[in-house]
Order: structure tokens, then C-alpha cells, then sequence
């Protein structure tokens, strides 16, 4: 039987598949005589090798979870413009889609991508080794592997990305730690020591430099793996498994082709040498029952309902697997036996036919409201199973039912129910805010999670065969589209009060006001109380109080103030809001069709940039990158702006516009771009100024884009805080309107630039140099060029990450570019 799997895909994150095709059941079921766990770790969402997760969970039928260190914050997004921590959000749940397809389970820490690392010593330095450390080893002693992998190998610090790095340096700390019952401080003090029999290092070509060096090199001390396995009961190979996987990392750009046939993985043994007489990873090992006391009449029990199961009448396995879950459930209190035991049974609820839903009709709820709750129970067999109750949880809603279920018969249960008080299911890593180096957490147990508790549940409590089962799942929202179909997806907690999406950065000319807005949401009826700021010494807020009060729900209200500053520095500062003194959270949604819906909470405030700011008034017309913030920024400067697209080139013209600015990596993402040197030129010679941001060093439309020979390199300064070198101190950029001075750099955001221009010739001025320590000086952070009567300049300098963050030095700067 074939699957068709794209289809699967569209709406397997819904979390609504209640049975599967009895060719991949078997299979489910042939995974339950397999007791072995394979823990791979590596840096971030992607990172992982799903060729490899794919076949260690479908064809060697092991449990396999990947640990990613981060969420994915610092990337970059080529779907939307999203960055910063609801990229983080947008990656996190590609990363679970990705397992739902390759059958791996999900692990994170704390950790946070703050961005390109050049080493590791740089990355513990910002994140605190060992807190990082502390979350690996829960994420072992949870969930109890034989085997660690990494992806990275832990003695190349410098030679790649230091997340890398230093995700390997600490699956072998942690490899070596977990199983010490010294090493047991106040965070792990719920678990108990776990000892992993081996670690390995997952290597590859592009570790040895090409495939051509990694084909000739002696492999004798490697271990080898065939991650190739063709799945007939699927219809497909392991390998278009994991494309399907890999492509769901859509946000950058990994979707890639499928490929069928042998494919070999290599592991190299870390923790000793390889022993000669085992070849793969897992030879010596035993992954039988035996390894549990009491477990062999189990593992006979299975192969039985191997043998004899039917793909055409799954429920006659019922009985047989009922043996073997009676078998189970009568072992000792132990890892093994819990997790083959809910193993079990939701095999034996598949092979049943048994369907089961609860859901309503709004896909975002807040705790006081009351909403009808619908219900659905059905199953396809001749088993006999009978619907004791209904309970709705945490509410404990308890209906009675003791009715026999019919064959392929529904049977529906409504109620109206008054949302109780809940803990938001918004992602939880972001309740206290992102932070620079790690996320905090109120629970700190939760650090490893993926997501989330849903804690408003439906139970159905059932009888089958006459032995008790409850099946339990969250409650989703159901609603239907005359385009698309049945829509599924996650029903979401959020607070009664909300803040509508807004800019939260104000700039203020020091010593002068600025005025500010944003909206408030109720999403109950019958709400009052009171917003209040908390604003530092220097910064007042007027008024500092403002009552609300909220008759019906999905009301809205203005909030306006002054934001004034009394400062004489340029500072940037924050203004915490509250709701009748407690944490008010802004809500913001992300929806794209590979992931759930997401409804994101992040705590109010308001950031405030106290700066002395001049401008010369100046018409720019914007040619929109990758989802940057500049044109807003340029906005908010005072400064007037038309986002013109960039197949409207050639009608920008020198009578309308002085200034022509390219958003970040337009020259990657726009092919209309590709015969733009010509008009560059010509904008420039008739006195235009025309400033690129950033591009990547790769896939440009165009490598011909400005005069004379210009190559742009991968070099970066990821130290936000090196030292900037004004190389032509007299040059007007660092003098009009704004005098440049070192503060002028200071409290930028995770780096100072990227992709700076290797090669240029000598008509370039080279205006900044800055590099990051031990590295050559970089000059090109500012290039100007001038062309007839005006100026092309590039500049790869961060700007898309310290406009929208508000640092004052980089708004008088880039004022400077644009004024000058």
C-alpha cells in the first residue's frame, strides 16, 4: 500500500490522524520488540541529518530524538519577515513537523542563536557553558539513550560555526557526566543518573573538505551505516523520507530533491577506539526484551502478531496484543515498561478503527470565556468496545455514558464550556522575553521541551474487549473553508488582556517628547483595571496610569502618552507595561501553511532610543530586500519614503528621488535586479546617492552590480562590541548632520556586520575597519564610491538588526549615509 505522504503532510501537524494504513501499523508494531534509544545532537533546527534520524527510527525500529542546542533565533527567514525570537518560533515547529515525518521525537535548551560564532570559546562565553550543559544532561537522563551522535566534531573550534562546536564539546561532556551521581545539583535532582554506552561522531565529506577527499579517504576506523533501506510496506525509500523531512525547514530555504539507493552514513567512535570486529554503530548491542527482567514472553507475544496480522482486518490483532500489554503493564515501574506500554495501546486503539475528537469553533480562547464544545467517537472493527464516558479537562466534565459502540457508526456529544483558568499554550519559552544569551524560565524543568502543554484535554473512557482504556488528546479547533477544506488546527490559550501588535520603539530627541500609541484587546466580557509603566531614571511616562474598562469581549482601546527624555546622552532604554500591576503580554500571530497557527506572547514594553538626531530631508525611494525594517526606520527618522518594487526600477528617476536604497540582500532575492548596473550608474552620475545593505556571498542575481571589479566575501565581525577604526576621520559622512564618535558604537546587537566586500578597486573609499579579535582588520564597513555628480556606497554593516533594536549610534550613522 502506497502513502501518498504529501497529502499526509498538509495535515499531520493537526495532530488529528486517529488511525494509520495497516502497512505502516505493522511496522509500528515490529518497533514494539525493539528496546533501543539513539539521541542525536547538533546546534540548531536543520543541523540534523534526517537521512540518518529517518532510518534509525523507521528501518533499525529504534527511538530517536534529536536535541537541537537552539531555536533558531539568528537565522534568517526566506518565507516571511519574521526574525529574532518568532523566528524562533517559525523554526522550532519546522523542526517538529520535520520529526512528525521522519518519526524522530524533539528535545531544545535553553540556549539562544544569538548568531554567527566564529568559535567556541566565544559562544560558552556568551551563553554559560554551564547551564547549557545542565540542559543536555536532562535531556539524557529523560529520555535514557544507549547511543549519543553528534552531528559536529568537538576538536574543530574555529574551523566552522562555534554553535557547532560547541554543541559536540558538550554531548561528550555530557556523555561522560550523565552517569555520575556526583554530578546531581538542584536542577537534576528529579532524575537519576543514566549511563549511555557509546558516542559517535555523525562525519561527512564536507567535513573532509569535498567528496571527492572523503571517497579516497581509509574508513577502516569508521563505523558505516546503509541509511538507503527501500520501505515496500510504504512505498517509498528512507532517503525520500528524509527529503520530505529536510524540505520542511521551508523558513531556510532546505527544501531539497529526494533520492533513492544505497547511502552510507560513517561514525567515528569517540569515547574509544572502534572495536574491528563490529561494523555498525550498534553491533554488541541488545535491543531485545532481554534486557528487561521478565520481558521474554513478551518479545514471543509480539513476533506472534507479527506473524498473523492481518493488513486487511487489523482489529483481529487486538486480542493477542491485549496479551502482550497485560504482559507489560505487570513488569516493574520502569523506563522501558512505560513507554511500550502507552506504545501498546495506541497500537491496539489503531487497529480499532477508533476515531476520536473534541473541538470548537474558535481557534483562540481566553480563560472566562464559554464556547460549545463538540465531540466525536467512532470505531471501524468488530471489537467490542463500549464508551464509558466522556470527561473535559482540567474541568472534570464527567458525562456517563456505558453505551455500545456500533461498527462505523459516530456518535457526538456536545456541551457549552466556560474556559477555566489556564496557563497560555503561547510558545513558553518567550513568557519572560528573549534575552541576549539564554531564554529563563519559570519552570526551569521545561527548558527541553518543544512546546506548550495543552492542558485542555477531552477524555474518552472506553472498554475494550471489557479492559479498561482512556484516550486523551487536546482540544482543537474545527472549522471549515470553501477553498481549502476541513481546517484543523491547534485552540490556543491566551490572557483576557492583550496589546495589539505595534512598533514598540520610540525615538526620543533628548530632553523633548515624543508621543506613542498602541491598542489594547479584551477578549472577555466585563473587563476593567489599570495600565501602568515602569519607565528607568531619565525617562518619564505621561500619565503614568490609564483605567480601562471593557463591557463586551473583542473590545479595543487606544492608550496614548508622552515618552519624554531627560537625558543629555544617547541611551536606549525600556518602559515595562502592566495590567493592574501584573506582566501584559502583546499577542502576535505567525501562519504559514507547513505549521500550526502560532499565537506568540511577548512581554509590553516599549523601547525607547534617547538620541540626538539631525537629518537633512531627503526623497528615497526604497527597493524592498528580504523582509528588512530599514524603510520603517527611515520613516520614524523623519525622513520621506516610497517602497517601490523592483521591477519598477527604471521609473525611479533623479527629479523624484535623491536617494536610492537596496533592502538587505535585495541583490539575492530580486531577479529583477539582474541589469541594474546600468541604471545605477546613471542614478548616480546625475547626482543621485544610491546605498546598498548586505548581500550574501552566494546566489546573487548578479555579479555586476556597481563599476569595477566589487566581490563580496563571507567575512563577518560577529563581536558586536570590536573596536570600529574611522579610517578618513575628515570624511563628511562622520561630520553631517551628526558628529560620529566611538560612542557611536556602542550597545549594538549581536554583530557589528557580515558579508563584506573582499575585492573592490581603488575608487572605493574605505570609511570603517573593524575585526574581530586574532582576525585581520575588515575596511570595507562603509565603501563610498562617487559617480559623476553623486555616490554609490555599500555597506554590510548590520543595520537590519540595530535600527529595529534602537541603538542610537547606528540611526545617527546611517542618517549620516543618507544626509550627507
Amino acid at each position: 500500500m502506497r502513502l501518498f505522504l504529501p497529502a499526509l503532510l498538509m495535515i499531520c501537524y493537526l495532530g488529528t490522524i486517529n488511525a494509520q494504513p495497516a502497512s505502516e501499523l505493522l511496522e509500528k508494531i515490529k518497533k514494539l520488540n525493539v528496546l533501543g534509544s539513539v539521541l542525536y545532537v547538533a546546534a540548531h533546527p536543520d543541523d540534523e541529518n534526517t537521512r540518518l534520524i529517518s532510518n534509525l527510527s523507521k528501518d533499525q525500529k529504534l527511538r530517536t530524538a534529536y536535541v537541537s542546542l537552539t531555536r533558531g533565533d539568528g537565522g534568517q527567514n526566506l518565507i516571511g519577515s519574521e526574525l529574532d525570537e518568532f523566528l524562533g518560533v517559525i523554526r522550532t515547529n519546522e523542526l517538529l513537523q520535520a520529526r512528525k515525518i521522519d518519526g524522530g521525537i524533539q528535545y531544545f535548551t535553553r540556549a539562544n542563536d544569538f548568531g554567527y560564532s566564529k568559535n567556541a570559546e566565544e559562544t560558552f562565553s556568551i551563553w554559560n557553558k554551564d547551564s547549557i550543559l545542565l540542559d543536555v544532561m536532562r535531556v539524557i537522563r529523560t529520555f535514557k539513550p544507549d547511543v549519543i551522535i553528534s552531528r559536529f566534531d568537538y576538536r574543530t573550534s574555529g574551523k566552522t560555526h562555534g554553535h557547532h562546536t560547541a554543541s559536540a564539546i558538550l554531548a561528550k561532556e555530557a556523555f561522560e557526566k550523565s552517569s555520575s551521581g556526583l554530578f546531581m545539583n538542584q536542577t537534576l535532582s528529579d532524575l537519576e543518573p543514566v549511563t549511555v554506552s557509546r558516542l559517535f561522531f555523525n562525519t561527512s565529506y564536507f567535513f573532509w573538505g569535498s567528496k571527492e577527499k572523503f571517497d579516497a579517504a581509509d574508513k577502516s576506523d569508521l563505523y558505516s551505516l546503509d541509511v538507503g533501506t527501500y520501505f515496500p510496506a510504504l512505498g517509498y525509500s528512507n532517503n525520500e523520507i528524509a527529503a520530505l523531512s529536510r524540505s520542511m525547514h521551508k523558513s531556510q530555504g532546505f527544501g531539497i530533491n529526494s533520492s533513492r539507493g544505497v547511502s552510507m552514513e560513517y561514525f567515528e567512535r569517540i569515547d574509544q577506539k572502534k572495536n574491528p570486529r563490529e561494523q555498525s554503530p550498534f553491533d554488541g548491542l541488545d535491543f531485545t526484551w532481554n534486557r528487561v527482567n521478565g520481558g521474554g514472553n513478551i518479545q514471543k507475544i509480539i513476533d506472534q502478531v507479527i506473524v498473523e496480522f492481518d493488513v486487511n482486518v487489523p482489529s483481529k490483532s487486538i486480542p493477542l496484543l491485549q496479551k502482550a500489554e497485560k504482559y507489560i503493564a505487570e513488569l516493574s515501574p520502569g523506563h522501558w515498561r512505560d513507554i511500550k506500554l502507552k506504545d501498546i495501546q495506541e497500537i491496539i486503539f489503531q487497529c480499532a478503527g477508533l476515531y476520536t475528537e473534541g473541538f470548537v469553533d474558535k481557534q483562540v480562547l481566553s480563560s472566562g470565556a464559554t464556547i460549545k464544545l463538540n465531540t466525536e467517537i467512532i470505531h471501524r472493527s468488530q471489537t467490542n468496545i463500549k464508551l464509558q464516558s466522556i470527561v473535559v479537562q482540567p474541568m472534570v466534565l464527567d458525562t456517563t455514558f456505558n453505551s455500545q459502540l456500533v461498527n462505523n457508526k459516530a456518535n457526538y456529544w456536545s456541551a457549552t464550556i466556560t474556559i477555566p483558568q489556564a496557563e497560555s499554550t503561547a510558545p513558553f519559552w518567550l513568557f519572560n522575553g528573549r534575552g541576549n544569551a539564554v531564554y529563563t524560565f519559570d519552570h526551569p524543568k521545561t527548558s527541553i521541551l518543544p512546546e506548550s502543554d495543552r492542558k485542555l484535554r477531552i477524555q474518552f473512557n472506553v472498554l475494550i474487549n471489557e479492559i479498561p482504556y482512556s484516550i486523551s488528546k487536546p482540544i482543537i479547533f474545527k472549522n471549515d473553508d470553501p477553498v481549502l477544506g476541513e481546517i484543523r488546527q491547534p485552540l490556543d490559550i491566551i490572557p483576557a488582556l492583550i496589546i495589539k501588535p505595534f512598533d514598540p520603539l520610540v525615538l526620543v530627541p533628548q530632553g523633548k517628547n515624543a508621543d506613542f500609541s498602541f491598542t489594547i484587546k479584551s477578549n472577555v466580557r466585563q473587563q476593567k483595571g489599570i495600565i501602568s509603566f515602569e519607565a528607568p531614571e531619565g525617562i518619564v511616562v505621561e500619565p503614568s496610569t490609564i483605567p480601562y474598562h471593557f463591557i463586551d469581549s473583542s473590545g479595543e482601546f487606544k492608550i496614548q502618552i508622552k515618552v519624554k527624555s531627560l537625558t543629555k546622552n544617547n541611551r536606549l532604554e525600556e518602559i515595562k507595561i502592566f495590567n493592574n500591576g501584573e506582566k501584559l503580554f502583546t499577542h502576535s500571530t505567525i501562519k504559514y501553511n507547513h505549521i500550526p497557527w502560532q499565537n506568540v506572547l511577548i512581554p509590553s514594553k516599549i523601547k525607547v532610543s534617547a538620541l540626538d538626531l539631525k537629518i537633512k530631508q531627503k526623497r528615497i525611494a526604497y527597493i524592498n530586500g528580504a523582509g528588512d525594517y530599514i524603510d520603517e526606520a527611515l520613516i520614524k527618522m523623519g525622513y520621506k519614503v516610497d517602497v517601490i518594487p523592483s521591477s519598477n526600477l527604471n521609473f525611479v528617476n533623479n527629479k523624484n528621488y535623491d536617494v536610492l536604497v537596496f533592502g538587505i540582500r535585495a541583490l539575492n532575492n530580486q531577479e529583477d535586479l539582474t541589469n541594474c548596473k546600468e541604471f545605477i550608474i546613471n542614478f548616480a552620475k546625475n547626482g543621485g546617492k544610491v546605498i546598498f545593505q548586505y548581500n550574501t556571498a552566494h546566489e546573487l542575481v548578479t555579479q555586476n552590480f556597481v563599476p569595477g571589479e566589487f566581490k563580496i566575501s563571507r567575512d563577518r565581525v560577529t563581536n558586536e562590541k570590536a573596536e570600529v577604526r574611522i579610517l578618513i576621520a575628515k570624511h563628511p559622512v562622520f561630520h553631517q548632520p551628526n558628529k560620529i564618535e566611538s560612542s557611536d558604537f556602542n550597545d549594538w546587537v549581536q554583530e557589528r556586520g557580515l558579508y563584506f566586500p573582499s575585492t573592490y578597486d581603488n575608487t572605493y573609499e574605505e570609511l570603517l575597519s573593524m575585526n574581530d579579535p586574532d582576525e585581520k582588520p575588515l575596511k570595507s564597513g562603509i565603501l563610498c564610491h562617487k559617480e559623476g555628480k553623486g555616490y554609490i556606497i555599500y555597506t554590510p554593516l548590520a543595520w537590519f538588526r540595530q535600527l529595529p533594536a534602537g541603538v542610537p549610534g547606528a540611526y545617527r550613522l546611517f542618517s549620516n549615509i543618507i544626509s550627507y
